[in-house]
């Protein structure tokens, strides 16, 4: 088994390549609860169709559906990290922007769990920016 330093990158990268590879599902990502809440954002804003969190031999592992691409220019997402795990980048409600002119969405984590940055920005919260995802 791998050491994954950055598992929230290594899920977006995971999906954004698979896009690109033209798959259309991606198998055995290792279970997290801030994984789960990340998937449902992106599938709630319809960067993928569904996941499934299944368990082998008491190991959770997570299996994502993406949807089908028509156009490889604009239905592959784009994603720019903000935060690394050796450095957090913390942002201010008065900092956060649309992302690609409200196409896309943003990652932020706040003491009220994770939400996309224009939720955050309507409730005046602040804390990291994850990733931008378009």
């Amino acid at each position: 088994m791998t050491y994954v330093n950055a598992p929230i990158h290594d899920l977006l990268i995971r999906i954004k390549n698979a896009y690109m590879a033209r798959k259309t599902s991606v198998e055995w990502i290792p279970f997290s609860n801030f994984k789960v809440k990340i998937l449902e954002l992106l599938k709630q804003y319809g960067f993928i169709q569904l996941f499934a969190v299944k368990e082998t031999d008491n190991k959770k592992h997570i299996t994502v559906t993406l949807k089908r691409v028509l156009n490889p220019v604009q239905d592959v997402p784009h994603i720019k990290f903000f935060s690394k795990p050796s450095r957090p980048w913390y942002v201010s409600y008065k900092n956060i922007n649309l992302v690609a002119g409200g196409k896309g969405i943003g990652i932020i984590s706040t003491n009220q769990w994770l939400m996309p940055t224009h939720v955050a920005k309507e409730k005046k919260l602040w804390w990291e920016l994850i990733a931008e995802i378009y």
